[in-house]
């Protein structure tokens, strides 16, 4: 995921412990013994020795995801052994890419071809800390210059601060309208909207709405958004690039060992084996690895694409959420010219466009001249814009930015810039262990969807990723969170804890249902003796009510024998 940021706009690109097991060891010299028959001659404190065997734990992926999980982990050697495993053969990082190669001395700004915007705005965002115990120094991007190209209007400071507000008014009352209607539109249409009923269509404020990502990508969820997770606070970089976090978090701080990693390993897939207590990795070079627990720290595309199989299969839920979570196309671009022609007052250039077809292209730059000092620029690509630049080729992708850098500050100026002396670019989304920048929820989409892969597959597969976890999703720290998570789960036995409680919940059902079914036995015996009792009340009163028709019977008869004598008399 990638999170390259501005002032107030900004592209984000998407980017249990074993019984102790106890072992005997005779302290006397000589041959070994066995312990049992020394117990009561050795000292108390000699008789053994005890030993915790490690869980041996896998993560798949060396990403910030990847990384912050296997360090997570790595805390407690006593308990556990990590090994991570990435697929790319020359470097890790996974969408955080500091490229060096070229240029070994560069500054990494200079070279930062993934995430690198740190977000300010975020509540939950532990590597600004992070950098600093690591001594590694960031920078804030400022001073906005925001420009208009077919009306050759060019507006920054006072002005700009009046735009951005209005722009930001008319996106909270497209989200406001929004979230009143059942119906989930996007964010292009609410916005446009509320554009076209107002008619500010072709005010500076509707130009400046249209350069957000989250208008851009053209189907990200009203309902869902929230400017920071997408639009705003990602300002801070690390001056030496963002892979200068990811090489400490592999290496440790001095007083942690370095994580044991493994390239050019593609993982393809995933296997249970219940017998064994295990879960297997296969790789495409035919090797495999085997794991008491394992961390899938790889983007939710490449699940998605069934390039890494699971046996058994991921439940259907989760096949569900990998569906339904969108990803983002995003590309970056760094250009070097042998003199700088844009003016070292603004850290960030801004252009809007008109035509739809330039939507998401090249929009906003950063001047690396006034962070690091050199003669560079870097910018963006969004959605299908994306797409289309990486099938350019290198001269017709060079063309275009000098097209778009002359819309921008005119021809003359851009001349006096001289030749290109460096161009790079990445290629997220045709890159095969990427497959797209970040994620971000689609209209209609809910974001209970993350949360599904923020749960593990008990006992064995445990899940970390930007995809894995809403609030920050598309984001580092986003990312690194995750990884923490999934650290934490292994590390505090969530699987063993929720087997426990479900075990528990069922025997309190089970005592439950037979505690019912004890007072239904009972209850019937009551019903059994209220009826024996009604029984003998209803023959007592029978036997006394045949007793009174005897004695009246008998009465009667005493009656006619006396009424018979008076007649004879």
């Amino acid at each position: 995921m990638h999170s390259n940021g501005i002032v107030y706009v900004c592209i984000v690109f998407t980017l249990c412990n074993l019984p102790l097991v106890v072992f005997g060891k005779e302290k006397t010299k000589g041959k070994n013994k066995n312990v049992a028959d020394n117990m009561e001659t050795l000292p108390k404190e000699e008789q053994t020795e005890y030993f915790t065997i490690q869980k041996e734990v896998v993560v798949i992926g060396s990403g910030i995801a990847g990384l912050a999980a296997a360090r997570r982990v790595a805390s407690d050697q006593s308990n556990f052994s990590v090994a991570v495993y990435e697929a790319r053969r020359d470097r890790f990082g996974g969408r955080v890419w500091t490229d060096k190669f070229e240029d070994k001395n560069a500054r990494g700004l200079a070279v930062d071809l993934g995430g690198s915007g740190l977000n300010v705005v975020s509540k939950n965002n532990p590597l600004i800390e992070l950098a600093e115990s690591f001594d590694l120094k960031s920078i804030s991007l400022d001073s906005l210059q925001f420009i208009v190209p077919w009306e050759q209007k060019v507006y920054s400071r006072d002005d700009l601060s009046e735009i951005t507000n209005k722009a930001f008014q008319i996106l909270g009352k497209a989200l406001n309208e929004s979230k009143s209607m059942k119906l989930d539109v996007s964010v292009k249409d609410a916005v446009d909207k509320v554009l076209k009923a107002e008619q500010l269509l072709e005010r500076p404020e509707a130009y400046f709405v249209r350069c957000l990502p989250s208008y851009i990508l053209g189907d990200y969820s009203m309902h869902q958004y929230k400017p920071e997770h997408l639009d705003i606070g990602y300002e801070k970089v690390l001056l030496d690039g963002m892979g200068e976090l990811v090489d400490r978090l592999l290496s440790g701080s001095p007083d942690e060992a370095p994580l044991h990693l493994y390239l050019n390993k593609a993982a393809r897939q995933i296997k249970v084996d219940k017998k064994r207590h295990k879960v297997l990795v296969r790789f495409q070079d035919g090797s495999q690895v085997s794991a008491d627990r394992l961390v899938v720290a790889v983007p939710s595309s490449v699940v998605r694409d069934g390039d890494l199989l699971f046996e058994p299969p991921l439940p259907k839920h989760y096949h569900l959420a990998i569906k339904e979570i969108g990803m983002s196309a995003g590309d970056k671009i760094i250009v070097q010219f042998e003199h700088a022609f844009w003016s070292n007052d603004y850290g960030v250039f801004i252009r809007a466009v008109k035509e739809k077809v330039k939507i998401g292209q090249l929009q906003t730059w950063i001047n690396i001249k006034r962070l690091a000092g050199v003669n560079t620029l870097a910018s963006f690509l969004t959605g299908d814009a994306a797409v289309r630049f990486e099938k350019l080729t290198e001269e017709n992708a060079k063309q275009l930015v000098l097209d778009v850098l002359i819309e921008m500050f005119g021809e003359e100026k851009v001349l006096t810039g001289g030749k290109i002396v460096k161009f790079q670019r990445s290629k997220w989304v045709s890159d095969e262990f990427s497959k797209g920048a970040s994620t971000y929820p689609k209209v209609g989409s809910d974001p209970a969807l993350w949360d599904t892969f923020a749960q593990p597959l008990c006992p064995y597969i445990y899940f970390a990723g930007e995809h894995t976890l809403f609030d920050g999703h598309g984001s580092l720290h986003g990312a690194y969170n995750s990884g923490i998570r999934a650290g934490d789960q292994i590390m505090t036995g969530l699987c063993e804890k929720q087997r426990k409680e479900k075990e528990r919940l069922k025997v309190e059902e089970k005592k439950k249902k037979e505690a019912n079914e004890t007072d239904s036995a009972e209850e019937e015996d009551t019903d059994e003796e209220d009826e024996e009792i009604s029984d003998k009340k209803r023959s007592k009163k029978d036997k006394s009510k045949d007793e009174g028709d005897k004695k009246k019977v008998q009465k009667d008869k005493n009656k006619i024998k006396k009424d018979k004598k008076k007649d004879e008399l």
